[in-house]
């Protein structure tokens, strides 16, 4: 199993409307008799309509380059991630120095079994580097027409969590009618893949036995709460790790009901309580979720 270290983490060491001019004019007054017509001021017709066809390509002009990236960008989305970069960089200048580079020097040496005193800790940290291939099974099906591609930010996410998740879930439109015609190969070969789906629960629950974390909570897991809660209290790298994976689980699951529409699920009701079930086990049940969902149908 591959571990990744964020760089959210490691950023703690180092902190028209177009104006066009009227083409319509209107003479007043009444022309005397004993004026030549040939003096009489008149308007090429002509002229006009290309004076209206240029302000017409103005306006449409505007109306394209109005339709940028940085349009449509939703709050529901963007709030968390304003929330993340507060916190990042907030408590990575108000901690110790050094303290959360003395932590990683400790991943880098034994990721599995750092010994930080929490294990609940180490299975937040670790699944920060796992927890885009379930978000991949989830965004990807609806990859199709979107402003951003999401692969790139799927990959940073291993390092750098919702700091780079989230700057394509702020322009992302959802996508309720796909069927597997529509899915790239690896998507339609590996994400629905049920096979790969299962390996993955499988990948992601192990970090809970790797770590001791599943032994300490059976054990006393009043003990392993209260050891998490003193970490993260204590640490910046702790807190805003915890925050991080937080908005991750919580943005896979206000993807579900979407999703479980593209499979031909519309009770609402069923829809919010699945998805909130996601957020049981943190980023195993988005996992579990996506080797249980119905599969999307082939035209």
């Amino acid at each position: 199993m591959k571990f990744s270290i964020p760089l959210s983490v490691l950023a703690f060491s180092a902190t028209s409307e177009a104006f066009a001019p009227s083409a319509s004019f209107k003479s007043k007054g009444k022309i005397s008799s004993h004026i030549p017509t040939h003096h009489v001021p008149s308007f090429d017709v002509s002229q006009s309509k290309k004076t209206r066809h240029f302000t017409a390509l103005n306006v449409n002009s505007g109306d394209e380059e109005s339709e940028g990236i940085l349009t449509g960008i939703n709050p529901v989305y963007a709030i968390p991630y304003a929330i993340f970069l507060t916190c990042a960089t907030y408590f990575s200048l108000n901690e110790p120095t050094g303290a959360s580079q003395a932590i990683i020097e400790k991943f880098v040496e034994n990721p599995l079994q750092p010994n930080l005193g929490s294990s609940l800790f180490e299975v937040v940290f670790n699944s920060l580097g796992l927890v885009g291939v379930p978000m991949a099974c989830l965004i990807m099906p609806g990859a199709k027409d979107q402003k951003l591609n999401p692969v790139p930010f799927l990959f940073g996410s291993a390092a750098a969590g919702y700091g780079s998740l989230g700057i394509f879930m702020m322009t992302r439109k959802p996508r309720e009618e796909v069927d597997m015609e529509d899915l790239g190969w690896f998507t339609k070969n590996v994400l629905e893949n049920k096979i790969f789906n299962w390996v993955v629960v499988l990948a992601l629950a192990n970090v809970y036995n790797i770590t001791g974390a599943g032994a300490d909570l059976i054990s006393d897991a009043g003990a392993t709460f209260a050891a998490f809660k003193d970490f993260i209290g204590q640490s910046a790298l702790g807190f805003v790790s915890t925050v991080d994976l937080t908005i991750l689980c919580l943005t896979g699951a206000s993807l579900v009901p979407e999703d479980l529409k593209r499979r031909g699920v519309d009770d609402q009701a069923k829809a919010a309580a699945i998805a909130a079930s996601t957020l049981l086990v943190p980023v195993v049940g988005l996992a579990t979720y996506a080797a249980l969902r119905p599969s999307l149908e082939e035209e």
